[in-house]
């Protein structure tokens, strides 16, 4: 039964790209290593380190502690990283983001697959900057702040989220919706009253799994379990404006179950991990735009 019900799901998936553009500029994706270690087996989001090109911050989703990872380009893990203070429940995106010189993590706990969550939280971290050596290296960092959100409209359960560094508003992208919808919130460091969050914009095509955007702002990504969306950004243009338009595909090699993509530092490349569902591999892909 459950075998059908993934089958269905990826047929559906699949025909909604019929008609949307491929992108020309795409490479094939580079496999550039193996995800080995058993602490990290349901990998649901990733987003590169701020302080040193080649390393990833990633994340398990709904069984894991208060916990954080930090894999090298060819997916060794390096370190572990945990948040105290906090006790995750369905974690599924991260985020990085600046103010002024300060870096940050934000870790999206809106996973709500049986709907049955109200409040959402979104936990905001400093960025560490870590010791990388040949041996796991083990820290603690205390959790900054907690935001919380909730729908308007209707419980939800989403898995992806990004922040624009040019206002540093977050946005959400709902996964089981008949189409992904979009939402926004500003990220308040200092605020402590509950976002309501209200529809935005809605896509053409559901099931997304992860989100992000280009440093330099340009370009901003979605993916769902069989493709990948990509949306230009025009001077001028908000995000709501540039996820109006028709995105192109991106050429996608299809992952065991995968929920994760970003962009590097230097917005030169796209990263996919993804979760090892029945004990089948993972690896870290990268690919060209």
């Amino acid at each position: 039964m459950k075998c059908t019900k993934i089958f269905s799901i990826v047929c559906m998936l699949l025909l909604s790209t019929i008609c949307l553009p491929q992108a020309g500029w795409a490479q094939s994706p580079q496999k550039l290593g193996k995800v080995k270690s058993a602490l990290i087996t349901e990998i649901s989001g990733i987003t590169p380190y701020g302080y040193g090109e080649g390393y990833f911050w990633v994340h398990n989703d709904s069984g894991d502690g208060p916990f954080v990872y930090l894999i090298d380009s060819t997916a060794n893990l390096k370190v572990k990283v945990e948040v105290e203070g906090v006790k995750f429940t369905d974690v599924e995106d991260i985020a990085r983001f600046q103010v002024d010189d300060k870096k940050y993590l934000v870790l999206a706990d809106i996973g709500n697959n049986l709907r049955n969550r109200e409040i959402l939280s979104l936990y905001v971290i400093e960025e560490p900057q870590v010791t990388i050596s040949k041996s796991l290296n083990t820290i603690r960092v205390p959790l900054l702040k907690e935001i919380k959100v909730r729908y308007s409209d209707k419980r939800r359960d989403a898995e992806a989220i990004f922040v624009d560094p040019t206002d540093h508003q977050l946005y959400i992208t709902s996964k089981r919706d008949f189409e992904s919808t979009v939402f926004s919130l500003p990220l308040d460091l200092n605020g402590s009253t509950a976002h309501t969050l209200r529809p935005l914009l809605t896509l053409p095509f559901t099931f997304t799994t992860s989100a992000d955007i280009s440093g330099d702002r340009k370009y901003i990504v979605a993916k769902n379990l069989t493709t990948i969306y990509m949306w230009e950004r025009q001077n001028g243009q908000s995000v709501i404006e540039t996820m109006s338009q028709t995105p192109q595909i991106i050429p996608y090699i299809i992952e065991p179950q995968g929920e994760a993509i970003c962009f590097d530092l230097y917005n030169r490349f796209l990263y996919t991990i993804s979760e090892r569902p029945f004990g089948l591999d993972s690896y870290l892909y990268k690919y060209e735009f």
